[in-house]
């Protein structure tokens, strides 16, 4: 059995604070097992970000970098922040520390311009955006250029026109394997199954139809498990198949489709060949706790659960 403790900041993003609190911890002289207890880290990630705090010019391994950087910053002319900032810098990105970040806060609610936001902090658009999305001030990119503005000249605005090309562009694709869709079709070696695929114009659209479909095959007396459904965006001349998430159930295995001549079309739109992803289970709680057996949701429950 491997380690499987739960560490509080597992995956968190390593900011300034953070940073700050584990050179406190080095300089303490605690164990670097007492020092992931209290930052809330793994061990591996506690060697790991010594390694960053280090001058890039240094190759030592995860194992001598805690020993290693304990020695620095005995010294008082080392300065742990610009190790990072000369990797930021050459991974063409800004290392926010705490004063700059206190800064960007005010000049999002000052609602300063962004051209004159990226010359004070020496960042790009998109590096600026970045750290307000981060920091919980804007949930994308738009909402940054309409409250910020943007050069429209600029990789922000370019950003933003291609993805209001692409979602204009875009189909979603509904596919649906199980004992709820029509047509039987074969999976290789995983035996005979029935597969439902239609192409909408918007996410929304194929929602209804997977929450039609869904209600149909409950109030029939069959379960959530059995049915695997993915819905996927696809813009014309993208050549990407197979990266978006399924909605499952526990049971279900990943397959790839036929070609499309393989198949028959189905009713409502052209069929398109795609792979499916390795499948992740969306509806697990719904498919443990509920069973048509139970009651048989009505279509505006059944919705109501999938929002």
């Amino acid at each position: 059995m491997g380690d499987r403790t739960v560490h509080r900041r597992a995956y968190e993003l390593w900011t300034d604070e953070r940073n700050i609190e584990l050179v406190e911890l080095l300089r303490s002289g605690l164990p670097v097992e007492q020092i992931a207890e209290q930052a809330g880290r793994s061990v591996s990630a506690i060697r790991g970000q010594c390694r960053k705090l280090l001058p890039p010019h240094y190759r030592i391994s995860d194992s001598t970098a805690v020993p290693t950087l304990r020695t620095l910053l005995a010294s008082p002319d080392f300065d742990w922040r610009e190790s990072l900032r000369e990797r930021h810098r050459r991974a063409r990105s800004v290392y926010w520390d705490s004063e700059m970040t206190t800064g960007l806060r005010q000049a999002w609610t000052d609602a300063r311009p962004l051209p004159e936001i990226c010359e004070e902090f020496d960042a790009s658009e998109i590096e600026v955006a970045r750290q307000l999305m981060r920091l919980d001030l804007a949930e994308n990119m738009r909402e940054v250029a309409d409250h910020l503005g943007c050069d429209p000249a600029g990789t922000l605005a370019g950003r933003l026109r291609v993805a209001a090309d692409r979602t204009s562009a875009a189909v979603w694709v509904l596919i649906i394997d199980g004992p709820a869709t029509g047509s039987r079709t074969r999976f290789g070696d995983a035996g005979p199954a029935l597969r439902h695929v239609s192409v909408h114009h918007d996410y929304d659209t194929a929602d209804l139809t997977l929450t039609d479909v869904m209600f149909d095959h409950l109030t029939q007396g069959g379960n959530v498990d059995e049915i695997t459904a993915t819905i996927a965006e696809r813009t014309v001349g993208d050549l990407n198949i197979g990266s978006d998430a399924h909605l499952t159930g526990p049971d279900a295995l990943p397959v790839s489709l036929a070609p499309a001549g393989d198949l028959p079309a189905p009713d409502n739109g052209p069929m398109l060949a795609v792979t499916a992803a390795a499948p992740v289970d969306l509806d697990d709680d719904f498919a443990m706790t509920t069973t048509p057996e139970d009651s048989a949701p009505s279509r505006w429950s059944w919705r109501r659960w999938r929002k």
